[in-house]
C-alpha cells in the first residue's frame, strides 16, 4: 500500500465531505435553519412522526441537541404536538404542524431536486460505482 497516496486520498475524501456538508449548511440557512435542524425537520417530515430518541439515533446527535431543536420548532409553530408513543410510553412522538409539514415537504423536494440533478450529471455507470465504493468505505469504517 502506498501510504502517501492513501494519505492524499483520505484528505481528499474529508475535503469532499466538508464541502458537501457546507453546501447543505448554506442550503439550511436559506430557510432559517441550521444543518442539524434541517436533518431533524426532514426526518420528522418524512416519517410523519418520530420520537426524539429515534431522531437522535438516526442523525447521531445527542438527545439534548434534538430537544433544543424541537423546542425551537415549537416556538416557531412547526410542531403540532408531542404525543405519547404507542410503542414506548416513556417517549413522545413529534408531529409537525401543517406549516411545519409544508416546510419539510418544500425543503425535502428541493433537496431531492438538487441531489437528482447532481447525480444525474454523473451518468448511471459512474453513479453505481460511486454508491458501491462509498458503501464499501462505510462498511470498512465500521469494522475498524
Amino acid at each position: 500500500m502506498d501510504e502517501l497516496k492513501l494519505k492524499e486520498q483520505s484528505e481528499k475524501l474529508r475535503e469532499f465531505h466538508r464541502e458537501i456538508t457546507n453546501f447543505y449548511c448554506e442550503f439550511a440557512k436559506s430557510f432559517g435553519l441550521t444543518y442539524a435542524s434541517l436533518g431533524v425537520l426532514c426526518i420528522i417530515g418524512k416519517k410523519k412522526a418520530a420520537t426524539q430518541k429515534a431522531v437522535s439515533e438516526y442523525i447521531g446527535l445527542p438527545k439534548q441537541t434534538i430537544n433544543a431543536i424541537i423546542k425551537g420548532f415549537q416556538k416557531s409553530g412547526f410542531i403540532e404536538t408531542l404525543v405519547e408513543s404507542n410503542k414506548d410510553k416513556r417517549n413522545k412522538e413529534i408531529i409537525l404542524s401543517q406549516s411545519g409539514q409544508e416546510l419539510a415537504d418544500k425543503v425535502f423536494s428541493l433537496i431531492n431536486k438538487i441531489d437528482y440533478t447532481a447525480l444525474g450529471c454523473i451518468g448511471e455507470e459512474k453513479r453505481n460505482i460511486l454508491i458501491e465504493a462509498v458503501e464499501i468505505y462505510k462498511n470498512n469504517l465500521r469494522m475498524i
